[in-house]
């Protein structure tokens, strides 16, 4: 048992890690031929889509690329911010694929952003109640305390659509603005797709870990 629900999400979780790092090193190192940087990819994606008022930044780190929703900004790490590789044109246009989704309305992002507050409380307070139950020897509120940290696989699971639309919006983005050619376009769908892998063996990861934590629970009542 422990081999399923401690040894394969670790071996997930790390595999995933590797994946996209292997990916983010061979991309970062070519060019694309347009040679346009990540930063200009990004400022010409948003304003092709009357999106001009959303800011563009730096952020440090490797892969810390995001987009918020609240401060309308997307920041870009140093190199997919300067460079004008594979992996830069691809994780900005990707960003910029999450600010389409907050302007359209995309359902999974609206969602995801209302459930958000939410499900933080429920796992932060399911955390504590699963404890309380431990050291009362009270099975049943065990498991509500094992149910409410359960709900952050929801807010995992809904994240799925969001980045693979993201990405799709990239992808359809960069060809259709000339950004990357034909030759590029399997390369440009690799980088994305490791990206992607990353969040769905983090989200089994999770769900074998909590199937094996409610397994030992039940086995030990």
């Amino acid at each position: 048992m422990s081999f399923w629900f401690v040894i394969v999400p670790i071996i997930l979780v790390i595999a995933s890690d590797a994946y996209i790092n292997s990916c983010y090193k061979k991309y970062s190192n070519t060019n694309v031929n347009s040679r346009i940087s990540g930063s200009n990819v990004a400022r010409k994606i948003l304003d092709e889509n009357n999106l001009r008022k959303v800011k563009i930044g730096r952020i440090g780190g490797v892969l810390t690329d995001n987009f918020n929703s609240r401060t309308n900004r997307v920041s870009l790490s140093d190199h997919v911010y300067e460079d004008h590789t594979i992996a830069s044109v691809a994780v900005a246009a990707h960003e910029c694929g999450h600010v389409m989704q907050h302007k359209e309305k995309y359902f999974f992002i609206v969602l995801r952003s209302i459930l958000a507050p939410v499900i933080s409380f429920s796992s932060k307070i399911g955390y504590i109640v699963m404890v309380i139950g431990v050291f009362a020897s009270v099975f049943d509120v065990v498991i509500f305390g094992l149910i409410l940290m359960s709900l952050a696989l929801v807010f995992q699971l809904i994240t799925l659509p969001c980045e693979f639309d993201a990405s799709r919006r990239a992808k359809k983005e960069l060809v259709r603005l000339k950004i990357i050619d034909k030759s590029e376009y399997d390369s440009v769908d690799a980088m994305l797709r490791s990206a992607a892998f990353t969040y769905v063996a983090s989200f089994f990861a999770s769900l074998l870990q909590m199937i094996g934590l409610f397994l030992r629970l039940k086995d030990n009542d």
